[in-house]
Protein backbone atom coordinates (compact mmCIF):
# COMPACT_ATOMS: atom_id res chain seq x y z
CA UNK A 1 0.00 0.00 0.00
CA UNK A 2 0.72 3.35 -0.17
CA UNK A 3 0.35 6.68 1.66
CA UNK A 4 -2.46 9.31 -0.48
CA UNK A 5 -1.31 12.83 0.72
CA UNK A 6 -4.47 15.08 0.00
CA UNK A 7 -3.03 18.66 1.32
CA UNK A 8 -4.96 21.35 -1.64
CA UNK A 9 -6.92 24.35 -1.65
CA UNK A 10 -10.42 24.40 -2.62
CA UNK A 11 -12.06 27.98 -2.97
CA UNK A 12 -13.84 27.48 -6.04
CA UNK A 13 -17.26 25.58 -6.82
CA UNK A 14 -15.58 23.80 -9.65
CA UNK A 15 -12.92 23.30 -7.73
CA UNK A 16 -14.74 21.51 -5.25
CA UNK A 17 -16.80 19.73 -7.84
CA UNK A 18 -13.82 18.61 -9.74
CA UNK A 19 -12.63 17.11 -6.19
CA UNK A 20 -15.76 15.57 -5.75
CA UNK A 21 -15.66 13.77 -9.28
CA UNK A 22 -11.75 12.50 -8.91
CA UNK A 23 -11.17 11.39 -5.14
CA UNK A 24 -14.03 8.32 -5.27
CA UNK A 25 -11.72 7.07 -8.18
CA UNK A 26 -8.66 6.96 -6.33
CA UNK A 27 -10.15 6.12 -2.87
CA UNK A 28 -9.66 2.69 -2.75
CA UNK A 29 -5.57 2.89 -3.77
CA UNK A 30 -4.88 3.93 -0.49
CA UNK A 31 -5.83 2.96 3.48
CA UNK A 32 -3.44 5.71 4.73
CA UNK A 33 -4.88 9.16 3.34
CA UNK A 34 -3.83 12.03 5.03
CA UNK A 35 -5.46 14.91 4.68
CA UNK A 36 -5.39 18.69 5.10
CA UNK A 37 -8.35 20.79 3.51
CA UNK A 38 -7.82 24.67 3.08
CA UNK A 39 -10.09 27.45 1.89
CA UNK A 40 -14.19 27.89 2.21
CA UNK A 41 -15.02 24.42 1.29
CA UNK A 42 -12.95 22.83 3.98
CA UNK A 43 -16.13 21.45 6.14
CA UNK A 44 -18.25 20.55 2.97
CA UNK A 45 -15.46 18.52 1.15
CA UNK A 46 -14.43 16.69 5.12
CA UNK A 47 -18.62 16.27 5.30
CA UNK A 48 -18.38 14.60 1.54
CA UNK A 49 -15.96 12.48 2.47
CA UNK A 50 -17.59 11.06 5.81
CA UNK A 51 -20.38 10.71 4.43
CA UNK A 52 -19.89 9.13 1.40
CA UNK A 53 -16.88 6.67 2.59
CA UNK A 54 -17.95 4.56 5.20
CA UNK A 55 -14.75 3.12 6.22
CA UNK A 56 -12.83 6.67 5.67
CA UNK A 57 -12.56 6.73 9.98
CA UNK A 58 -10.25 3.95 9.42
CA UNK A 59 -8.28 5.28 6.05
CA UNK A 60 -8.37 8.80 6.57
CA UNK A 61 -6.29 10.92 9.32
CA UNK A 62 -7.72 14.70 8.60
CA UNK A 63 -5.41 17.46 9.47
CA UNK A 64 -6.45 21.20 10.90
CA UNK A 65 -4.73 24.51 12.09
CA UNK A 66 -1.43 23.48 10.15
CA UNK A 67 0.74 26.33 8.62
CA UNK A 68 -1.32 27.47 6.01
CA UNK A 69 1.29 29.71 4.83
CA UNK A 70 3.77 27.14 3.50
CA UNK A 71 2.94 23.92 1.92
CA UNK A 72 5.94 22.32 2.76
CA UNK A 73 6.18 23.06 6.03
CA UNK A 74 2.38 21.73 6.74
CA UNK A 75 3.01 18.45 4.23
CA UNK A 76 5.57 17.64 6.68
CA UNK A 77 4.14 17.46 9.97
CA UNK A 78 1.50 15.22 7.93
CA UNK A 79 3.80 12.75 7.01
CA UNK A 80 5.02 11.87 10.29
CA UNK A 81 1.22 9.62 10.43
CA UNK A 82 2.18 8.01 7.34
CA UNK A 83 2.21 3.96 7.50
CA UNK A 84 3.90 3.53 4.16
CA UNK A 85 7.43 4.13 1.91
CA UNK A 86 5.40 5.75 -0.87
CA UNK A 87 3.65 9.06 -1.15
CA UNK A 88 0.66 9.26 -3.68
CA UNK A 89 0.48 13.03 -4.22
CA UNK A 90 -3.20 13.26 -5.02
CA UNK A 91 -4.71 16.85 -7.01
CA UNK A 92 -8.31 17.09 -7.66
CA UNK A 93 -8.39 18.60 -11.02
CA UNK A 94 -6.08 15.11 -12.50
CA UNK A 95 -8.58 12.33 -13.43
CA UNK A 96 -8.02 8.25 -13.36
CA UNK A 97 -9.01 6.90 -17.12
CA UNK A 98 -7.95 3.02 -15.87
CA UNK A 99 -9.73 1.18 -13.60
CA UNK A 100 -8.32 0.98 -9.50
CA UNK A 101 -7.05 -2.05 -10.09
CA UNK A 102 -4.91 -1.32 -12.79
CA UNK A 103 -3.63 1.67 -10.76
CA UNK A 104 -3.12 -0.73 -7.49
CA UNK A 105 -1.15 -3.22 -10.28
CA UNK A 106 1.03 0.33 -11.44
CA UNK A 107 1.43 0.69 -7.93
CA UNK A 108 2.63 -2.67 -7.08
CA UNK A 109 5.33 -3.28 -9.99
CA UNK A 110 6.68 0.17 -8.83
CA UNK A 111 7.34 -1.18 -5.65
CA UNK A 112 8.78 -4.29 -7.11
CA UNK A 113 10.93 -2.82 -9.30
CA UNK A 114 12.09 -0.53 -6.57
CA UNK A 115 11.41 2.70 -8.81
CA UNK A 116 11.53 6.25 -6.68
CA UNK A 117 9.71 8.31 -8.64
CA UNK A 118 7.23 7.95 -11.66
CA UNK A 119 5.15 11.06 -12.89
CA UNK A 120 1.45 9.48 -12.93
CA UNK A 121 -0.35 12.17 -15.27
CA UNK A 122 0.54 14.31 -18.67
CA UNK A 123 1.85 11.11 -20.15
CA UNK A 124 4.63 11.05 -22.50
CA UNK A 125 5.51 14.51 -21.82
CA UNK A 126 9.38 14.77 -21.16
CA UNK A 127 10.02 11.69 -21.57
CA UNK A 128 8.18 9.22 -24.11
CA UNK A 129 8.25 5.25 -25.46
CA UNK A 130 9.42 7.38 -28.88
CA UNK A 131 12.33 8.78 -27.19
CA UNK A 132 13.71 6.87 -24.14
CA UNK A 133 15.74 4.20 -26.08
CA UNK A 134 18.73 6.09 -25.71
CA UNK A 135 18.41 6.09 -22.24
CA UNK A 136 18.74 2.13 -21.88
CA UNK A 137 15.64 1.48 -20.07
CA UNK A 138 15.27 -2.03 -18.56
CA UNK A 139 11.10 -2.79 -18.62
CA UNK A 140 8.60 -4.11 -16.17
CA UNK A 141 4.85 -4.71 -16.91
CA UNK A 142 4.07 -1.60 -16.60
CA UNK A 143 6.93 1.11 -17.04
CA UNK A 144 9.82 1.51 -18.88
CA UNK A 145 13.09 2.21 -16.07
CA UNK A 146 16.20 4.19 -15.84
CA UNK A 147 18.64 5.23 -13.44
CA UNK A 148 18.33 9.39 -13.49
CA UNK A 149 22.36 10.16 -12.55
CA UNK A 150 24.28 13.19 -12.97
CA UNK A 151 26.10 11.85 -15.71
CA UNK A 152 22.88 11.59 -17.68
CA UNK A 153 21.77 15.51 -16.88
CA UNK A 154 23.05 17.07 -19.86
CA UNK A 155 21.65 14.66 -22.42
CA UNK A 156 18.42 14.95 -21.06
CA UNK A 157 18.37 18.95 -21.39
CA UNK A 158 19.44 18.45 -24.69
CA UNK A 159 16.60 15.76 -25.53
CA UNK A 160 14.02 16.03 -22.89
CA UNK A 161 14.00 19.25 -21.75
CA UNK A 162 10.64 18.67 -20.67
CA UNK A 163 11.40 15.90 -18.19
CA UNK A 164 10.56 16.98 -14.16
CA UNK A 165 12.93 15.05 -12.01
CA UNK A 166 10.50 16.01 -9.55
CA UNK A 167 6.79 17.20 -10.84
CA UNK A 168 3.76 17.08 -8.31
CA UNK A 169 1.69 14.84 -10.45
CA UNK A 170 3.37 11.90 -8.93
CA UNK A 171 4.43 8.79 -6.79
CA UNK A 172 7.73 8.91 -5.45
CA UNK A 173 9.26 7.11 -2.04
CA UNK A 174 9.16 8.96 0.99
CA UNK A 175 12.71 9.00 1.23
CA UNK A 176 12.67 10.97 -1.92
CA UNK A 177 9.74 13.11 -1.48
CA UNK A 178 11.20 14.04 2.07
CA UNK A 179 14.47 14.95 0.41
CA UNK A 180 12.41 17.20 -1.80
CA UNK A 181 10.50 19.21 1.02
CA UNK A 182 13.68 19.78 2.55
CA UNK A 183 14.81 22.01 -0.33
CA UNK A 184 11.99 24.59 1.15
CA UNK A 185 13.18 24.60 4.81
CA UNK A 186 15.05 27.34 4.26
CA UNK A 187 13.57 31.30 4.54
CA UNK A 188 12.02 31.40 1.74
CA UNK A 189 11.33 34.93 -0.58
CA UNK A 190 9.07 35.47 -2.71
CA UNK A 191 9.95 36.99 -6.28
CA UNK A 192 7.72 39.92 -6.79
CA UNK A 193 5.59 39.26 -9.83
CA UNK A 194 6.69 42.31 -11.59
CA UNK A 195 10.19 41.31 -11.66
CA UNK A 196 9.29 37.51 -13.02
CA UNK A 197 7.20 39.58 -16.19
CA UNK A 198 10.20 41.95 -16.28
CA UNK A 199 12.97 39.04 -16.87
CA UNK A 200 10.57 37.21 -19.31
CA UNK A 201 9.84 40.32 -21.53
CA UNK A 202 13.85 40.38 -20.99
CA UNK A 203 14.16 36.48 -22.84
CA UNK A 204 14.37 34.69 -19.64
CA UNK A 205 11.48 32.53 -20.23
CA UNK A 206 11.87 28.70 -19.20
CA UNK A 207 14.39 27.00 -18.94
CA UNK A 208 16.26 30.31 -18.48
CA UNK A 209 14.37 31.53 -15.26
CA UNK A 210 14.79 28.03 -14.00
CA UNK A 211 18.67 28.60 -14.78
CA UNK A 212 18.69 31.41 -13.36
CA UNK A 213 16.90 31.26 -9.94
CA UNK A 214 19.37 28.22 -9.27
CA UNK A 215 22.02 29.94 -9.84
CA UNK A 216 20.94 32.80 -7.52
CA UNK A 217 20.08 30.11 -4.83
CA UNK A 218 23.04 28.24 -4.86
CA UNK A 219 24.84 31.06 -3.26
CA UNK A 220 21.57 32.25 -1.28
CA UNK A 221 21.22 28.27 0.27
CA UNK A 222 24.22 29.27 2.34
CA UNK A 223 22.84 31.62 4.14
CA UNK A 224 19.82 30.06 4.54
CA UNK A 225 17.62 31.59 2.25
CA UNK A 226 15.98 30.83 -1.34
CA UNK A 227 14.13 32.76 -3.50
CA UNK A 228 10.61 31.18 -4.82
CA UNK A 229 8.72 32.41 -7.85
CA UNK A 230 5.07 30.90 -6.79
CA UNK A 231 3.87 31.81 -2.99
CA UNK A 232 4.66 29.38 -0.02
CA UNK A 233 1.25 28.19 0.55
CA UNK A 234 1.60 26.23 -2.78
CA UNK A 235 3.35 23.09 -3.91
CA UNK A 236 4.70 24.56 -7.43
CA UNK A 237 7.90 25.77 -5.90
CA UNK A 238 8.76 21.99 -5.19
CA UNK A 239 8.67 20.59 -8.84
CA UNK A 240 12.65 20.59 -10.04
CA UNK A 241 13.19 21.19 -14.28
CA UNK A 242 16.10 19.51 -15.54
CA UNK A 243 17.30 22.68 -15.42
CA UNK A 244 17.05 23.52 -11.43
CA UNK A 245 17.25 20.07 -9.98
CA UNK A 246 20.39 20.05 -6.89
CA UNK A 247 22.58 17.24 -8.00
CA UNK A 248 22.44 16.21 -4.06
CA UNK A 249 18.66 14.36 -5.37
CA UNK A 250 20.15 12.08 -7.71
CA UNK A 251 20.37 9.35 -8.51
CA UNK A 252 17.22 7.83 -8.49
CA UNK A 253 14.87 4.88 -9.91
CA UNK A 254 12.37 6.63 -12.23
CA UNK A 255 9.89 5.29 -14.00
CA UNK A 256 7.91 6.27 -17.58
CA UNK A 257 5.02 4.60 -17.72
CA UNK A 258 4.27 2.37 -20.87
CA UNK A 259 0.31 3.70 -21.03
CA UNK A 260 -1.81 6.82 -20.09
CA UNK A 261 -2.87 6.48 -16.30
CA UNK A 262 -3.97 9.80 -15.35
CA UNK A 263 -5.10 13.15 -17.49
CA UNK A 264 -5.63 16.51 -16.61
CA UNK A 265 -8.92 18.20 -17.32
CA UNK A 266 -7.88 21.63 -18.68
CA UNK A 267 -4.25 21.59 -18.72
CA UNK A 268 -2.22 21.14 -21.80
CA UNK A 269 0.83 21.74 -20.24
CA UNK A 270 1.98 23.54 -23.29
CA UNK A 271 2.85 20.51 -25.31
CA UNK A 272 -0.11 18.61 -26.49
CA UNK A 273 -3.59 18.18 -27.07
CA UNK A 274 -4.23 16.13 -24.04
CA UNK A 275 -6.68 17.57 -21.36
CA UNK A 276 -9.72 16.36 -21.23
CA UNK A 277 -11.57 19.60 -22.24
CA UNK A 278 -9.38 19.65 -25.53
CA UNK A 279 -10.22 15.75 -26.13
CA UNK A 280 -13.92 16.64 -25.88
CA UNK A 281 -14.06 13.93 -23.14
CA UNK A 282 -15.07 16.64 -20.39
CA UNK A 283 -17.80 17.18 -19.79
CA UNK A 284 -19.61 13.83 -20.61
CA UNK A 285 -22.42 15.29 -21.18
CA UNK A 286 -23.73 17.62 -24.78
CA UNK A 287 -26.73 19.74 -23.17
CA UNK A 288 -25.94 21.95 -20.68
CA UNK A 289 -29.18 22.64 -19.63
CA UNK A 290 -28.81 25.49 -17.46
CA UNK A 291 -26.51 27.47 -18.96
CA UNK A 292 -26.91 31.10 -19.76
CA UNK A 293 -24.72 33.14 -22.27
CA UNK A 294 -24.35 35.78 -24.02
CA UNK A 295 -25.24 35.84 -28.07
CA UNK A 296 -24.52 38.46 -30.46
CA UNK A 297 -26.33 40.57 -31.86
CA UNK A 298 -25.47 39.93 -35.95
CA UNK A 299 -26.92 36.50 -36.35
CA UNK A 300 -25.48 34.09 -39.41
CA UNK A 301 -27.66 31.74 -40.28
CA UNK A 302 -26.62 28.18 -41.69
CA UNK A 303 -28.94 26.08 -44.30
CA UNK A 304 -28.77 21.83 -43.91
CA UNK A 305 -30.82 20.34 -47.24
CA UNK A 306 -32.56 17.15 -46.81
CA UNK A 307 -30.41 14.27 -45.31
CA UNK A 308 -27.36 16.67 -45.12
CA UNK A 309 -25.38 16.57 -41.63
CA UNK A 310 -21.81 18.56 -40.76
CA UNK A 311 -19.59 17.65 -37.76
CA UNK A 312 -18.43 20.02 -35.35
CA UNK A 313 -15.82 20.47 -32.60
CA UNK A 314 -14.44 23.56 -31.01
CA UNK A 315 -12.12 24.38 -28.55
CA UNK A 316 -9.34 27.40 -28.28
CA UNK A 317 -6.18 27.20 -28.76
CA UNK A 318 -4.60 27.91 -25.76
CA UNK A 319 -2.59 25.78 -23.27
CA UNK A 320 -5.28 26.09 -20.32
CA UNK A 321 -8.96 25.89 -20.76
CA UNK A 322 -10.28 27.85 -17.82
CA UNK A 323 -13.73 28.04 -19.27
CA UNK A 324 -15.68 25.45 -21.34
CA UNK A 325 -16.67 26.53 -24.90
CA UNK A 326 -19.63 26.69 -25.33
CA UNK A 327 -22.40 26.93 -27.98
CA UNK A 328 -25.63 28.41 -29.31
CA UNK A 329 -28.13 26.89 -31.62
CA UNK A 330 -31.65 28.11 -32.30
CA UNK A 331 -33.76 26.21 -34.98
CA UNK A 332 -35.57 29.02 -37.46
CA UNK A 333 -37.38 26.56 -39.96
CA UNK A 334 -37.40 22.47 -40.39
CA UNK A 335 -35.83 20.34 -37.47
CA UNK A 336 -32.26 19.33 -36.42
CA UNK A 337 -30.84 16.38 -34.73
CA UNK A 338 -27.91 17.17 -32.79
CA UNK A 339 -26.11 14.20 -31.64
CA UNK A 340 -23.03 13.13 -29.95
CA UNK A 341 -21.84 9.35 -28.67
CA UNK A 342 -23.61 10.18 -25.30
CA UNK A 343 -26.64 12.13 -26.37
CA UNK A 344 -29.25 13.04 -28.71
CA UNK A 345 -31.35 15.65 -29.09
CA UNK A 346 -34.27 16.81 -31.32
CA UNK A 347 -35.08 20.83 -32.03
CA UNK A 348 -37.92 21.86 -33.74
CA UNK A 349 -38.44 25.14 -35.39
CA UNK A 350 -38.08 27.65 -32.68
CA UNK A 351 -36.58 25.77 -30.06
CA UNK A 352 -32.60 26.40 -28.83
CA UNK A 353 -30.00 25.08 -26.73
CA UNK A 354 -26.46 25.30 -25.56
CA UNK A 355 -24.18 22.87 -25.95
CA UNK A 356 -20.41 22.22 -24.81
CA UNK A 357 -18.80 22.88 -28.22
CA UNK A 358 -15.31 20.80 -27.39
CA UNK A 359 -17.97 17.53 -27.42
CA UNK A 360 -17.72 16.05 -31.07
CA UNK A 361 -20.93 16.38 -32.55
CA UNK A 362 -23.61 16.17 -35.52
CA UNK A 363 -25.85 17.97 -36.82
CA UNK A 364 -28.49 16.53 -39.20
CA UNK A 365 -31.64 16.91 -40.61
CA UNK A 366 -33.44 14.69 -42.68
CA UNK A 367 -35.81 17.20 -44.06
CA UNK A 368 -33.65 20.14 -44.10
CA UNK A 369 -33.85 23.22 -42.02
CA UNK A 370 -32.25 26.93 -41.58
CA UNK A 371 -30.63 27.45 -37.92
CA UNK A 372 -28.53 29.89 -36.37
CA UNK A 373 -25.43 28.83 -34.31
CA UNK A 374 -22.34 30.46 -32.40
CA UNK A 375 -19.87 29.99 -30.31
CA UNK A 376 -20.51 31.92 -27.33
CA UNK A 377 -19.57 35.48 -27.33
CA UNK A 378 -17.96 37.77 -24.67
CA UNK A 379 -17.42 41.34 -24.39
CA UNK A 380 -13.76 41.97 -22.53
Amino acid sequence: MITGLCNIYINTNSKCSLFKETFPLVYEASDNWLINIRGKFQKEIIDYIKHNFLDCEEKCIFFSSLDEANWSKSTCTMLKQSRYDYVYVFLEDHFLLKPIEHFKNVIKDMMNEGIEYFQYSFFNIGISSLNIEALYPHQSKEFFIFQLEAEKMDFLRRNNRHFYPYALPSISSKNYFNKILKTETKVLLMVPKFIQILMENMFFVYPKNRKFWFYINSFASKLGVRFIIYPPETPFNLEKSLFDCNLDLLPIKVGCLKEELFTNWDDDNKLSNSSLIKRGLYPTKLHAKSYIGSIPPNTIDYILVAGESKDYKYCPDIPRVEELPMKYILVKSGSLVISSLQDSYVLEAGMSMWIHANIAHTFFSKEGCVYFSCIEFKVN
